[in-house]
């Protein structure tokens, strides 16, 4: 019988090169008696898809993550610095050594560094706040007195600012806290708020600061979340240290993410540039970060009424919310400057569908040493980039493109995937199979992983096929155990309840946003999380990792497998493994979600026929997947039929794409998952944030819109004949 292209011309020059040069042939297995190929491959194309699968597992070194990451964190490399360049350097070299076809793709974008950033209480008494994150001799690189970005803790792209005001203490900085401030009778306009971090994106913070006429923003991390509350504390446990600080940026990248002067477009030379007075993400307030130690001088001072239920942290007083008398001195001063970026892309291109691309993506760029975030993803790209090439060297090439998509400037504003995503969005919407995206691969142990409903199947299947390093029983395994757990950390499920482990909804944090949000590739984004208290700290590096994190790699390398494994059956399958009946499934459960906030008229009027709508889909979905399960068995008789199955499939994502966007960020054009503020998925968010704002005109137009998408799937699936 005849085999898919790609296997026989893989074997074909793995035969030759063996002949000439004494290269173990690729074994050919066969399925063992009773085996049921994964979704998506025919029963020939399982055979030999098996055994390269095998030979990926078997060449993943732990060892070699181990040393790709000493070297990612020798120094500090926040984006544009020249510590970023050589690790880009490094990267370009190694994917290039590795066989790959690697280049720079390079963009001139707008970042920033900090000059002078400091707070101190001034009244009733002077109090100086230390704010440089205290060094220790253990790791002689926390040290980082001697770096001109990394010594200062910074929000970047906060606006200068040298503020004298009276503080309140506001929790979290969400909504409902500045409205109980409020209910307290406390005037937030003109003051300095102290937040602490967590239970939501620090931009978002800043956004509802900013609308509450908040002058300026001090933020830390309460131990409460990641310091001695949860656990022994570096350098003797993994958890953060009392004089540990959390960078990050400081813009409203839920309006839309990319280079704030070229919104919606790339940073291409040449390209229209909007000033930053005109940027919608450029916070108007100036925030600036610090330690527990320095947010404890300040709240130990704080008079007014005790905070309510919920707002205590754990630094041993009881906080107050302030009555006006405890005023700070805050001085941000930060240099933005147009500085090129370098995105580092690697191809393995596919034998027999050059065009379709599946997307392997992490980025580079750290806040200072970056061991977790992004490293351990980066060192695990690495590993895998090299089995890969050894494999297409010896005759395996994918039928489909396979891409290593390493960004730069992620920690900013998803910079360097947002500008890539712009520029080369035709080709991507026509042929971008998925988007696998690995941010920080492992702080410890338990799997973890958001996604479009579409990939549920693929990870299933992919996790019940690699060993979790610690018990030798498949990932799935454990993961399962956990997600039964009492105790587990909730998530809210993106597929069919019964269909196994949860798997989170997307909202956005990290490199598949232009993918998934704006363009409509199918994405997940997985790690092995672990307890994790040095977050974008000066702690974050490789004796953090190799002490606590992963000792012995041997996660890394578990992500290589899964990653690896994941790549290749999308870029191997005869029919693509996505899944579109628990999409329609998630749809109809996310219309019952908004029962509570639409009065029941309003519901069965415009969001029943949405769900109806949805469980359609859910039974062409059914038809059509029981229809290809025949195709498979005979592939070669039935090859035209599943090549334009493919077609359909890979635009099934898509159909939830509207080219207008959301009507208050259009540039986020998904109809089913957009970020909030929070960073967290927002389901439905047409319809939900018009249901939130009582604008019931626009909620009907929405509901009309998805309708219309649900009804475009479902003709597509329809057209699989």
């Amino acid at each position: 019988m005849t085999l898919p292209a790609g296997p026989v011309k893989a074997l074909r020059l793995a035969a030759a090169l063996a002949l000439l040069g004494g290269v173990v042939l690729l074994e050919a297995t066969s399925p063992a008696p009773g085996e049921k190929p994964p979704t998506g491959f025919s029963e020939h194309t399982w055979t030999w898809e098996k055994a390269f699968e095998a030979k990926l597992q078997e060449r993943v070194e732990a060892a070699r993550c181990r040393e790709h990451l000493r070297f990612l964190t020798r120094q500090p490399h926040t984006a544009g610095t020249p510590g970023n360049f050589r690790v880009s350097q490094y990267i370009l070299e190694h994917f290039r050594e590795y066989g790959l076809e690697a280049e720079f793709a390079e963009y001139d974008v707008l970042l920033a560094y900090p000059e002078e950033v400091r707070a101190e209480i001034v009244a009733p008494e002077r109090v100086g706040l230390a704010q440089a994150e205290p060094a220790h001799p253990l790791d002689p690189l926390t040290d980082v007195s001697h770096d001109p970005v990394a010594h200062l803790p910074w929000n970047a792209y906060s606006p200068d600012a040298d503020l004298d005001a009276p503080l309140l203490y506001a929790n979290y900085g969400r909504p409902e806290d500045f409205r109980r401030l409020q209910e307290m009778g406390l005037t937030l306009e003109g003051k300095i708020v102290l937040l602490r971090y967590f239970e939501g994106y620090r931009g978002g913070k800043s956004y509802e600061a900013e609308k509450h006429g908040v002058a300026g923003i001090l933020v830390y991390s309460d131990p409460m979340e990641d310091g001695y509350f949860q656990g022994e504390v570096w350098p003797e446990g993994p958890w953060g240290p009392p004089g540990h600080v959390q960078r990050g940026a400081n813009v409203y990248d839920f309006l839309v993410p990319g280079d704030p002067l070229t919104p919606g477009w790339a940073s291409t030379p040449g390209a229209r540039r909007i000033a930053p007075e005109e940027s919608s993400i450029l916070p108007k307030i100036p925030m600036v970060p610090l330690s527990a130690v320095d947010a404890g001088e300040i709240l130990r001072r704080l008079g007014g009424p005790a905070v309510p239920t919920g707002w205590q942290g754990a630094l041993p007083f009881t906080y107050h919310v302030g009555d006006g008398r405890l005023r700070v001195h805050l001085v941000n001063r930060q240099r933005r400057v147009r500085t090129t970026i370098r995105n580092v892309i690697g191809k393995i291109r596919g034998t027999e569908f050059p065009d379709q691309m599946v997307l392997l993506s992490n980025h580079h760029d750290a806040w200072v040493y970056g061991a977790v975030d992004p490293g351990s993803g980066t060192a695990t790209m690495l590993e895998l980039a090299q089995v890969l090439g050894q494999l297409a060297r010896e005759g395996y090439r994918p039928r489909r493109t396979v891409v290593f998509a390493n960004w730069d400037a992620e920690e900013y504003t998803l910079t360097g995937s947002t500008e890539w995503g712009e520029q080369f969005a035709e080709p991507l919407r026509a042929g971008a199979v998925a988007c696998l995206n690995v941010d920080a691969a492992t702080s410890g142990s338990d799997f973890s992983v958001s996604a479009s409903p579409l990939l549920r199947r693929l990870i299933v299947e992919a996790t019940q096929a690699v060993a979790d390093p610690q018990t030798g029983q498949p990932v799935y395994d454990r993961w399962a155990q956990a997600a039964s757990s009492p105790n587990v950390r909730g998530y809210a499920t993106g597929a069919a309840p019964a269909a196994g482990p949860p798997i989170a909804r997307l909202g956005s944090g990290s490199d598949y946003t232009v993918f998934y949000n704006h363009l409509g590739i199918p994405s997940l984004d997985m790690l092995f999380d672990g307890p994790y208290g040095v977050y974008h700290s000066v702690y974050d590096g490789f004796v953090w990792m190799a002490r606590f994190g992963d000792p012995e790699f041997r996660y890394h390398a578990a992500m290589a497998r899964l990653w690896g494994v994941m790549a290749l059956r999308l870029a191997n399958a005869d029919l693509l493994p996505f899944e579109p009946e628990a999409y329609a499934e998630a749809l109809a459960a996310y219309v019952e979600e908004l029962r509570p906030q639409a009065e029941p008229e309003f519901f069965a009027r415009h969001l029943a026929p949405v769900g109806d709508e949805a469980h359609k889909l859910a039974r062409a979905a059914r038809r059509t997947q029981a229809r290809l399960r025949r195709w498979l068995r005979n592939p070669n008789a039935h090859r035209t039929e599943l090549g334009r199955a493919n077609e359909r499939l890979l635009q099934l994502e898509r159909d939830f794409i509207h080219p207008e966007g959301l009507p208050d960020r259009p540039w986020f054009k998904h109809l089913v998952y957009a970020p909030r503020p929070s960073y967290r998925a927002q389901v439905l968010p047409g319809i939900a944030e018009a249901l939130e704002k009582k604008d019931m005109a626009r909620a009907a137009r929405e509901a009309r819109r998805l309708q219309q998408a649900l009804e475009r799937a479902r003709k597509h699936l329809d057209e699989i004949r």
